[in-house]
Order: structure tokens, then C-alpha cells, then sequence
């Protein structure tokens, strides 16, 4: 989302500032040891030391303080697929593919949020990996998914490799299941603005997404609108070309816990675990610069709100009532406008409700699935 621009820049700027103002405590007490002041040297040297460590290891505070401990709650990790093979796009990307479940069962096909990999579906996948067959992709650029060689990160492009892999893996009328970017890939390929056909599919649940330019429907949309001209689009091109520097920073913002402060900020609500805060911060950590910016700058161009009442495929739209990313207000326009919709909304819950309510968002989605059957 196009707040996680700014957020990348204030978190680096802050682990920057860390290591200047330890570089000069340093400096302060070589200066002053030996010396009349040397009480002040013993006071720059052991802050040069308390940051130091602060700066190597202030997520584990950090990410204990920002978080809370469910007792019972399984914790996020990789998993190993049953089966993975890659897909060669005819940009020269290739698409990482993991599959989990019965090929035989119902395909269930799922695309992440941006800034992320397929891994952030860990609860999905525990939910319905025995009685479905599950498709996880990599977005181009991230995971285990590499880069198209002519750099479109545009939201056709993604929905054509969508529809590459549906046909690829032989899913016959598959339902889709999208997070944030995720289901922007699929209303784009829906509304028959990919790259390649339409393929036919059962059903969809949209989570935390939005059917126009996400600055639209962001929190302080008006602000966010305002400056993605001037502000906004020239910070990205700035990320992709300092990509390599601003990636060793982004690693500090993740070890100092800024990243986990703005992570729980943006995508959390306070309910989730310390090890769920920091899974899906260093999910967004591995994620190079250059790609979240160019895949930032397709979404300025995404709009498919005028192809919303010609997608006639049932659908869920998962919803949360403190996400910042996309607001209800996007869920419910959607859910009015797409001709066979139903609204969930998970509370409290923010954008990374997929995980701290994943409870509720599989239940709602396992109803849905249901319905389908029937």
C-alpha cells in the first residue's frame, strides 16, 4: 500500500539516526575519557553501549511490549509444501507455486498482500489443508518469485500470471482468495483487464483490499491523494535506485523494532502475539525496496470501479473495523456494488486480520465455501 512508502522512509531515517548518535556518544567519550570530564565520558560510554545493544536487539523489547500473549495460540512459521514448481512467464519472470492438500479436492487458490510472500497464509493453510487442495503463489519479486525482466509490476501483469498459474495447475473452477494487493489481482483479472484470459472461476473472497488507487481509500485519503504526485511517485523512483542501501536499512529498522512499531501500527490491533508481530515484519523486511516501490507505483494506476457490477461470481469481502490500509468504507462499497457479495467484518481487526483474527476470518470463509457446495 502506498503508506508503506512513507513508513519505509521513517523507519530507516530513525535506524539511521540511531547509529549517528552512537557513532558520536562514541566519539564524545574517546574525547572526554582521561579528563576532567571524565564522568561525562562514563556516561557517553555506557549510552554508546545501551544503544548499541538497542540497536542489534530492541525488537525482542519491542515487539514484547507492542503485542500480547494468547495462551493456546499456535504461532506462525514456514512450512515445507507438499509440492513446488515454478512458472516461466514470458516477461522472464518466474512464478513460485506451492501446493498443500489433496490435488483432487476443491482448488482454493490464494494470492498475498504486497510487501509480503505466500507464507503470511499459515492459518489458512492449517484450516483447510485436509480437505482442499491449496495454490499459494509468489507475487513477481517476492518470495521465492523473481523479477520480470522488462519491470512491469502493474496490477495486469500480476492478473495475467494469476490466470497463468490457474491454467497451469489445471484448477478447474477454482475459488480465489486475495489479501489487500492480493485481491486487487483478482477483481483486475475479473473485470478481463489481464494479461491473457479470464478464467472461470467459482467463487472469490476478498480480504482487506480495495477496488480503486489505494491512496482512495487509505487513512487520510484526502493528504494521501494530495501528495502522491508530488510526494509520493518521486519517493518510490528514490527507493529503486538507492534499492541495495535501502534494503541494509530496512534489515536495522527490523533489528532495532522500528519496523515492528510501524507494523503494529498500520496492520495490527494490540491482540496479536509477539512472534505473529514480528513473522509478518520480517515477511515485509525481505521484500527488496525496488519492488515494493514499482509495485506501489502499479497501484497509483488500479481502478476497477466501474467493472464491479459485471463481475457476477459470489463473493465474501472480509473486512476490519480498524483497518488503516483500506478502510470498511472500501468493503462495504464493494460488497454493494458486486452483484453477489456478502460483508464480514472482523473486530477488532486491522489489515493483517488474517492472522490476528484468523479464527473469525476462516470461519467466515469456511461458511462461505460451504454455501458454495450446496
Amino acid at each position: 500500500m502506498p503508506l508503506i512508502i512513507l513508513v519505509i522512509i521513517l523507519a530507516d531515517l530513525l535506524s539511521v539516526g540511531f547509529v549517528l548518535v552512537d557513532i558520536w556518544l562514541w566519539k564524545e567519550w574517546d574525547r572526554y575519557r582521561d579528563t576532567l570530564n571524565n564522568d561525562y565520558a562514563i556516561r557517553c560510554f555506557y549510552g554508546a553501549i545501551a544503544l548499541l545493544l538497542f540497536i542489534a536487539l530492541g525488537k525482542a523489547i519491542i515487539k514484547a511490549l507492542l503485542s500480547k500473549r494468547r495462551k493456546g495460540e499456535e504461532e506462525p512459521r514456514q512450512v515445507e509444501p507438499r509440492k513446488r514448481e515454478t512458472l516461466v512467464r514470458p516477461d522472464g519472470s518466474h512464478i513460485n507455486i506451492e501446493h498443500f492438500g489433496p490435488e483432487g479436492g476443491e482448488p482454493l487458490v490464494f494470492v498475498h498482500g504486497w510487501n509480503a510472500t505466500l507464507h503470511e497464509w499459515y492459518y489458512q493453510r492449517k484450516r483447510f489443508e485436509k480437505d482442499r487442495w491449496l495454490i499459494f503463489i509468489d507475487l513477481p519479486g517476492l518470495g521465492k518469485s523473481t523479477r520480470p525482466r522488462n519491470r512491469d509490476f502493474s496490477l495486469s501483469k500480476m492478473a495475467g500470471d494469476l490466470a497463468a498459474v490457474i491454467e497451469h495447475t489445471g484448477a478447474v473452477n477454482p475459488v480465489l482468495w486475495g489479501h489487500s494487493i492480493g485481491g486487487m489481482v483478482i477483481l483486475t483479472l475479473l473485470a478481463g483487464k489481464a494479461d491473457g484470459d479470464t478464467p472461470r472461476v467459482k467463487g472469490i473472497i476478498l480480504e482487506h483490499t480495495t477496488y480503486t488507487n489505494p491512496v482512495r481509500t487509505i487513512i487520510f485519503s484526502k493528504l494521501m491523494t494530495a501528495i502522491q504526485k508530488p510526494v509520493l511517485e518521486p519517493i518510490c523512483w528514490i527507493l529503486i535506485a538507492l534499492s541495495p542501501l535501502v534494503w541494509i536499512s530496512r534489515w536495522m529498522s527490523y533489528l532495532n523494532g522500528n519496523s515492528h512499531v510501524f507494523t503494529r501500527l498500520l496492520t495490527f490491533t494490540g491482540t496479536q502475539t509477539p512472534r505473529q508481530l514480528d513473522f509478518i515484519t520480517r515477511l515485509s523486511t525481505m521484500a527488496p525496496p525496488a519492488v515494493t516501490a514499482r509495485g506501489v507505483l502499479g497501484m497509483f494506476r488500479y481502478d476497477v470501479t466501474k467493472d464491479l457490477p459485471r463481475i457476477n461470481v459470489p463473493a465474501l469481502v472480509l473486512a476490519a473495523n480498524k483497518d488503516r490500509l483500506t478502510k470498511p468504507e472500501a468493503s462495504h462499497y464493494m460488497a454493494t456494488h458486486l452483484p453477489s457479495a456478502q460483508l464480514v467484518i472482523l473486530a477488532p481487526g486491522g489489515h493483517q486480520g488474517l492472522v490476528e483474527r484468523h479464527e473469525e476470518a476462516n470461519a467466515a470463509a469456511s461458511a462461505f465455501l460451504g454455501k458454495l457446495q450446496s
